[in-house]
């Protein structure tokens, strides 16, 4: 890094050096185009400064992407989407419930289940033929969330109680990121780790964007509580609105802002499966 060069406060309240390539693989991974791409950083260089909210980069990108294309805004804006599930009233273990089915689970939420000594609460439980899976998640609120390892620590001694029930892989999962101890405590003792960015292309935000698993938050057709509203229906993912049109007619949007809605639904939900 060179000297002077401009650091950004993270929600967490740490520095880290703005870096433009950093910039340019997120925007490419959301599906922006070359020229979409140099326009967002040509925007961002123009108001980097010294002591600037990561925050302030994401709403300049998001705000020049969603002027060209929605859904290429949408996808931009996954973690952030993800985070706003957890205060609307949506459960997180409810949206990996959606990810674990569109992998061919059977799952069910919130499972009590006799361990050899205790009764635990189960956040997730899989089935896939004879592959069973139980998942422990955490929500983080913001991007930068870490789970340490006490967690880990927690979570393993609850894997190893929950042996007793024939279920051998047992998951720690979160949208936020884990810490190298956590990491290392996790990965040494046999847990599944499951994080945004682990492991490494293949982690929480790679399998949304295959799975196209998108849920109605990203959406910036839609008002904060119009999103509220579908949530507390349990319409969680933009392939539900596709597939149930009827739902996006009961939110009696203007039919400038229906056809809206639609392209950026149609645009993220191209080449997904239903």
């Amino acid at each position: 890094m060179a000297r002077g060069e401009p650091k950004l406060v993270k929600t967490t309240g740490e520095l880290q050096p703005f870096r433009e390539d950093k910039l340019r693989r997120s925007l490419a991974r959301s599906g922006a185009s070359r020229q979409q791409i140099d326009d967002v950083v040509e925007a961002v260089l123009a108001r980097l400064r010294d002591g600037m909210a990561t925050t302030e980069i994401y709403r300049i990108a998001h705000r020049l992407l969603r002027h060209e294309r929605r859904d290429t805004a949408a996808r931009y804006s996954l973690q952030r989407a993800i985070q706003r599930l957890g205060p609307d009233g949506f459960p997180f273990e409810e949206f990996l419930a959606e990810l674990w089915r569109h992998e061919g689970f059977s799952t069910r939420t919130g499972v009590l289940m006799q361990g050899r000594f205790v009764r635990h609460e189960v956040d997730l439980v899989g089935t896939r033929g004879n592959e069973k899976r139980l998942g422990e998640c955490k929500f983080k609120a913001q991007s930068d969330g870490k789970v340490d390892v006490k967690v880990a620590l927690y979570v393993h001694a609850r894997a190893a109680d929950l042996k007793a029930t024939g279920f051998r892989r047992f998951w720690l999962i979160t949208n936020g990121r884990f810490t190298k101890d956590a990491l290392a405590y996790g990965e040494g003792s046999g847990l599944m780790m499951l994080s945004w960015d682990h492991p490494k292309g293949d982690g929480l935000r790679d399998r949304v964007d295959r799975a196209g698993l998108h849920p109605v938050t990203a959406l910036s057709s839609l008002h904060k509580q119009e999103q509220v509203n579908l949530l507390r229906k349990g319409v969680v993912l933009c392939q539900t609105l596709r597939a149930r049109p009827g739902l996006v007619g009961e939110l009696g949007l203007t039919p400038g802002r229906t056809e809206q809605l639609w392209r950026e639904i149609e645009g993220l939900c191209e080449g997904s499966a239903d």
